[in-house]
């Protein structure tokens, strides 16, 4: 069986998206979700995970974490439609996942929020509205990140910008695709929202 530990309020949206795609059977242990015991969940975090963070996928007697890392593990190791098989399809998906990472899901932009600073949060999200931009532009003419096909890129980018909780807006700002004009990644975002797996995680706790 099986095991995701985190909130679906967290990174672990990400993975538990993919596995409610790929249809597999799951335990989900929501660690630090409203009501648990948060000293208790933090010692078995600690347990699992020397960096402390969520989530942690366990399968069998594999132990990993970090959540795009659990994400290629799963598509590959459960392959079908979500997974290419073909060299240049394949360095796309590494190649956007990689990007939502490096681009989008940035520690400095955070720290700049808790800093409180008004210039470097204007300059923080005119950066983000940049490589939203790029992304945009990407999406002009295909419905999907690899073209007409939904797959695990559209996952780790998709969950990067706005996961299921989060309703389409973006980052700790509160993007709206719609408003932001960045209407190709507004229509792709809600695609990918509308999908099945989105809500079941979005009752997850």
């Amino acid at each position: 069986m099986l095991r995701l530990y985190g909130t679906s309020r967290s990174r672990a949206a990400r993975s538990l998206v993919l596995l409610e795609e790929l249809g597999l059977d799951y335990e989900h242990v929501p660690l630090f979700a409203t009501g648990r015991d948060r000293a208790a969940d933090r010692a078995l975090l600690d347990s699992l995970n020397p960096n402390g963070h969520i989530p942690v996928l366990a399968d069998g007697d594999l132990v990993m974490w970090e959540s795009m890392a659990i994400n290629f593990y799963l598509a590959a190791k459960h392959p079908g439609p979500l997974w290419p098989t073909q060299p240049p399809a394949l360095a796309a998906t590494y190649q956007w996942s990689l990007w939502s990472q490096t681009e989008i899901d940035r520690a400095d932009w955070n720290r700049a929020r808790r800093g409180g600073v008004e210039a470097q949060i204007e300059a923080d999200h005119e950066a983000l509205l940049r490589s939203l931009g790029v992304l945009d532009r990407a999406l002009r003419d295909q419905d999907y990140l690899l073209g007409d096909a939904f797959t695990v890129a559209d996952v780790n980018v998709a969950t990067t910008l706005s996961q299921p909780n989060e309703l389409g807006l973006i980052g700790w700002q509160k993007v709206n695709p719609a408003t932001a004009g960045l209407a190709n990644l507004g229509r792709w975002l809600d695609r990918c929202a509308a999908r099945p797996s989105y809500a079941r995680v979005l009752a997850l706790p």
